[in-house]
Parts: C-alpha cells; structure tokens; sequence
C-alpha cells in the first residue's frame, strides 16, 4: 500500500513540474475565439463545409440539366473487310466479300422540356461509305437538319418533381450547414469546459494538498503536546493521501482534457493556452411561442418535411404510371438527301420524319400492380406519420429547453453566491484549526463545501452556454441580438 501511494505521489511530482513547464508563457483563450476557431479549423467544420458543397454542385447540376447540351459525336473512320450474310433480292443467303469504310459526323442540340417532361434536340448529320473491292465507289448521305421530340410516358413528367424537391434540397443543405455549425459551437462548449473544470479542479486538488500538509504539521505537533487525540493525527494523514492521489488523478484529467480541445480545434500540440472563464452572461427572456415560430421559419427539418411529404407523392405518382396504361411518343421532322459527291448529298432535298406512338395497357397481373400502388401509398400514409411525430418531437424539446434556460439565469446567481460563501466559511475553518477551535472533520467538511461550490459554479456556466448555442441551434435564431442566424454565401470553387 505504502509503495502504491509512493508511486502515486512521484508521478503528482512529476506531471506538476510538467504541467508548470508547459503553462509558462501561455496565450489566453476566451470560449468566443475557441469558438471562431472550432468553426474554422475543426475537422467537423471541413465535414460540414464539404457537405454543404456537395449539395451546392448537386443542386447546379439539376439546374444545368435543363439547359441545352451542344455535342459533337464522329466515327472517322469505322473500316472492315471480311465476308458477311447478306440477303439476295431474290430471297437467297448468299457469303459476300466487304471492304468498307464508314465515316460519320453529327452535332446536337438537345434540351430537357420540364413543362411536359419530354426532350427535344436538333441535329445535323454526314456519313460516307467507300466501298474498296472490284467496283471502287463513295456515296454520301445527308441529314442538314433534323427537329426530334421524344417522351418515355404522357402521364408521368419526372422534371416536373424535380423542379419541387431539388429547390427544397439546396434550402435544406443550407440549414443543415447553419445548424452544423451551432452544433460545432455545441461541442466547443463541451471541450473547452471539460478542460476548464479539469484546470479548476487540478488547482484545487494541489492546493488542498499543500493546506492538508501543512495542517497535518500542526496536527503532529499538537499530538506531540498532547492538545488533540492520535485519531485526529491519523484521520489527518489520510485526508494527505487522499489528497495527493486526487492531485495525481487531477493532472491526468487535465493532460487528457487538454488534447482533446487542442485536437477538435486542430491545433498545434505544443501550443500553450491559457482558458479564460467566461462568467460574462446576458440575462435574456426567451418566449417558448416565438422560440417555435423561429423554429418553423428557420430550421432544417421544415424543409425536410416538405421535401420528404413530394418524395413520397412523387413514389406514388411514378407507381401510378409504371403500373397503369402508358404511351410513348416518338417523333421526328427534318430534310435528307444522298449522292455520289458531297454536293449532291446537299441539293434536292428531301422529306425525313417520323411518327411513333406506343402504348402499354396492364390487362391480367394477377394484383402485382395494385400491390404496387397500395404499398407506395401506404408509404406516403406512413412517411406523413413520422412527419407528424418530427414536428411533434421538436416542439416537445424547443418547450422543455426554454424551461430549462428559465431557471439557469437564477441558477447562476445561486451558484456564483454560493461559491464565494463556500470560500468565505473554507478560509475562516482553515484558520480555525490552525487555532485549534474546531476538529479536523469540520475543517474537511468546509473543504468539500468549498470544492463543490466551485465545481457547481463552473458547471452552472457551463449549462448557460450550452443552452444558449443548444437554443440557436434548435431555433437558428439569436435571441440575445433579436436576429436570424442567415446563410452567407460561401466560396465553392
């Protein structure tokens, strides 16, 4: 036991010449520039960033689909000779030796058509064939131009959805980016008061140890005398030990707090900071019934759901069509013309269209199809219920968060006055028993009162700034400055 507690006090030696090196000459940090810091170099950030980016070429990449495409489109040249089938006039089967070469070139206009779902495209074509056997030749054939129109199914227009939800995606990418970055203010606040209570607590604990030692001096002395019982002396030497294993335990805590925050803030290893405690707070009403206004007006999950709710009609309406009667339409108008010189491929020129109407009429499926249609609807059915129970869930939380921050304003005065009560009563006790006019029981007694006073005051800071950013987050809304927390435009190159 002896040896344990020998070791535990060396290493107590060892990380507070450690710890007093590495805190010489530090810079200080507030939570603001912890904060701005966590928003910029966190690796969170960088995920939020890139996600939010993701969605900005997602969204110019819809918008893109609905301009015209120009394209250039060749074969120069495709050439083959070997002996292939080819029917007789006459109806026979005949081997016939090949040596020819295909050349082709073709540019398109084509654009999608989102008012009825179709596409069109314009084009312009040339092929030439050279024939290379016993009969040496070149023929040309033209298509100057050339208007096409084409649509899968009449009664289904996907670009007319698309041009609902994707709009819906870029404002909800928006929002999730603003409520990444609250929740990155979120955590700071974790880190940065994990690693401040843990400093707190390792100045505590080292200077408790130096109080304990110097008490359990006056306690031996007194004990030598005659003044006070060997149960006091003993019960003082092993507050000592509890105390410096406690130092040692605190140091730990601290070294470990220390690099998580320099790790989520990306931060050199050897930088020396120094944390400022951020006992600077507002007093400010928060009204539950606007808390949830902003809330509907500004976060994430409002366009969620509506984006969500024209998914699931989308998957019904799609059912609907693959399910039920279709028709494809196909047609095609332009001029054409073909000859033996690349000038004659251009003159005279002829009439080239087409028309082609399909159709599909489900008639005997055995129920596959209404099965279909059931089950989408029935997804829409329950996709409107975990709707319901969103918005819900999300008014419950932003009611029971505004309860909360009612009552930590007055927790705080609480703990701040509590504290420097605690503190008071500790200095007096201390003096008291170096006195000799109270045991060492009360004396420790006053201790712990004090050490949880601080504790509890720190801890009370703490849960306001972490509900101020909770409520930003939830609301996207700065309630202390009266504004929307807004989207800035961000560089996506």
């Amino acid at each position: 036991m002896m040896n344990y507690l020998k070791l535990i006090f060396t290493l107590y030696i060892f990380f507070t010449a450690l710890f007093k090196a590495y805190s010489q000459s530090m810079d200080s940090l507030s939570l603001n520039k912890a904060i701005q810091l966590a928003q910029k170099n966190s690796l969170d950030y960088k995920i939020a960033l890139n996600t939010a980016k993701s969605s900005h070429w997602n969204y110019q990449s819809y918008k893109a689909g609905f301009l015209p495409k120009l394209s250039l489109n060749g074969t120069l040249p495709d050439y083959y000779r070997t002996i292939n089938t080819i029917t007789l006039p006459s109806g026979e089967n005949s081997f016939v030796s090949q040596n020819v070469a295909n050349s082709g070139l073709s540019a398109d206009l084509s654009q999608n058509i989102g008012l009825t779902g179709g596409r069109i495209s314009a084009s312009s074509s040339l092929r030439r064939i050279d024939n290379f056997g016993t009969q040496k030749n070149s023929a040309y054939t033209s298509v100057p131009f050339s208007l096409s129109y084409f649509q899968n199914n009449l009664f289904y227009n996907d670009y007319k959805w698309q041009k609902l939800i994707e709009p819906l995606r870029l404002q909800e990418a928006q929002r999730a980016y603003l409520e990444n970055l609250e929740a990155i203010s979120y955590n700071t606040i974790e880190k940065y008061f994990e690693l401040l209570s843990a400093d707190i607590q390792q100045k505590l604990d080292d200077q408790n140890l130096r109080n304990i030692d110097t008490l359990v001096k006056i306690t031996q002395s007194r004990f030598e005398i005659g003044t006070v019982l060997l149960n006091e002396v003993l019960q003082s030497k092993v507050s000592l030990l509890n105390a410096k294993k406690a130092a040692a335990n605190s140091l730990l805590r601290l070294e470990t707090a220390k690099q998580n925050l320099v790790r989520f803030l990306n931060l050199k290893k050897d930088d020396k900071t120094a944390l400022e405690l951020p006992d600077k707070v507002s007093s400010f009403e928060i009204d539950p019934d606007v808390a949830l206004e902003k809330a509907k007006t500004n976060r994430k999950f409002i366009i969620e759901i509506q984006r969500r709710r024209l998914e699931a009609e989308r998957a019904v309406a799609r059912t609907r069509s693959e399910t039920g009667p279709s028709v494809t339409l196909r047609a095609n108008i332009g001029v054409t013309q073909r000859g033996s010189e690349l000038q004659y491929a251009y003159e005279n020129l002829l009439r080239n269209q087409s028309v082609t109407i399909g159709f599909s009429i489900p008639l005997v499926d055995w129920g596959v199809n209404k099965s279909n249609r059931k089950k989408a609807e029935a997804n829409l059915e329950l996709e409107n219920n975990n709707i319901s129970q969103l918005e819900l869930s999300a008014e419950q939380e932003i009611y029971y968060q505004v309860l909360k921050w009612k009552m930590q304003n007055e927790q705080i005065a609480i703990a701040l006055e509590t504290r420097k009560l605690a503190e008071q009563r500790y200095d007096i006790a201390k003096q008291k028993y170096a006195l000799g006019s109270i045991s060492f029981t009360d004396f420790n007694n006053a201790q712990l009162d004090k050490d949880r006073a601080v504790t509890d005051h720190i801890n009370n800071l703490k849960n306001y700034w972490s509900l101020y950013y909770l409520m930003r987050r939830l609301t996207l809304y700065d309630f202390e400055k009266n504004k929307n927390i807004e989207f800035s435009d961000l560089d996506f190159n």
